[in-house]
């Protein structure tokens, strides 16, 4: 099922600032000079790679997204079956995206991690949903992320968002998510083309919406992969050694994040997003409730039905998350 070029033209206008109502405008989160520098661009002197429903920005030197944003509408969420194979985006220069060359090299034992699900911007009439899904499956659109990360307690938040709260109270909801490009990241134990890759260890999420009271809304959510590449022996680590302390390596020599070093996913202030991202979510007026400065472990009940997997697309569709401010109505 494919639109013409007239019809996807007019479709893929990409993220909206407006989608919660023009009282209520989210808008795009802003790069410091830093970052405004690394930009990949197109067209002259573009760099938001607009998809349907969805836009993402890349890091030209680490060749994966600073953020990405996606508006759901869940009134009109349609549930398709899973569609679509990963593709570079042809707009961008094919050098300043990983393709299969990262994802097929040795000792890759990490899922392509869509950053917008496929399932998010799946919504409007049928053809236009199905087109959405599949224009997921670009490259700019995923990082490397490790099994049980993507596919564990990280896949559940994101059905829980999706299914508890847009598609099951009929809302509009936008969400912003990303890796966190650092500089202390490690390298992938495997050269691609020659070149060493920094893996994202921590990923952020941030989740915005309209009470019925008429405000906006937003929490945040992090998770590291660290403990997993580092155990896996998907990365290196690269140390500076402590004169003070010659002895075998403790934990705070491995891991750059102390409070996210065990892989589990934490609700933690948006405030903390920004400072880790230095990117700022420039929303006046938008209430943040969680206020706690320590990030606050997610905890779940196991369900009997298997969580959503690359392979089966399996969603669970009745969540049992421990969420502080997250309560969409």
């Amino acid at each position: 099922m494919n639109l013409n070029p007239e019809d996807m033209s007019q479709l893929v206008q990409g993220y909206r600032k407006d989608f919660l109502g023009k009282k209520s405008r989210v808008k795009l989160p802003v790069l410091n000079t830093k970052q405004k520098k690394d930009l990949v661009k197109y067209g002259g002197d573009k760099y938001v790679l607009d998809y349907i429903h969805y836009s993402l920005v890349m890091s030209k030197t680490r060749r994966f997204a600073y953020y990405a944003a996606v508006n759901i509408d869940g009134a009109t969420w349609r549930d398709n079956a899973r569609k679509g194979s990963w593709k570079k985006d042809g707009r961008i220069n094919g050098k300043d995206q990983f393709g299969s060359e990262l994802y097929n090299a040795v000792k890759s034992d990490f899922d392509k991690g869509h950053l917008v699900r496929r399932e998010d911007p799946e919504w409007g009439d049928r053809q236009v949903s199905v087109e959405a899904g599949e224009s997921t499956f670009r490259y700019p659109n995923c990082v490397p992320q490790h099994k049980k990360l993507n596919q564990d307690i990280w896949a559940e938040l994101e059905s829980n968002i999706l299914h508890k709260g847009a598609n099951g109270q009929q809302l509009k909801i936008s969400v912003f998510t990303g890796p966190i490009l650092s500089d202390n990241d490690g390298v992938f134990v495997t050269k691609v083309n020659d070149q060493e890759v920094k893996i994202p260890n921590l990923f952020w999420k941030i989740v915005t919406w309209v009470k019925t009271n008429g405000k906006l809304y937003a929490v945040g959510f992090i998770q590291s992969q660290e403990k997993f590449l580092v155990e896996g022996g998907i990365i290196r680590k690269l140390f500076v050694p402590n004169k003070l302390r010659l002895k075998k390596l403790a934990d705070d020599d491995i891991f750059e994040h102390l409070k996210f070093r065990d892989g589990k996913t934490y609700q933690v202030r948006v405030e903390e997003i920004e400072n880790l991202t230095r990117l700022k979510f420039d929303w006046p007026g938008a209430v943040r409730p969680f206020k706690k400065m320590e990030p606050v472990r997610i905890r779940s009940r196991k369900l009997k039905r298997s969580l959503h997997t690359a392979h089966t697309g399996i969603m669970p569709k009745k969540m049992k998350l421990s969420l502080q401010g997250l309560e969409l109505g």
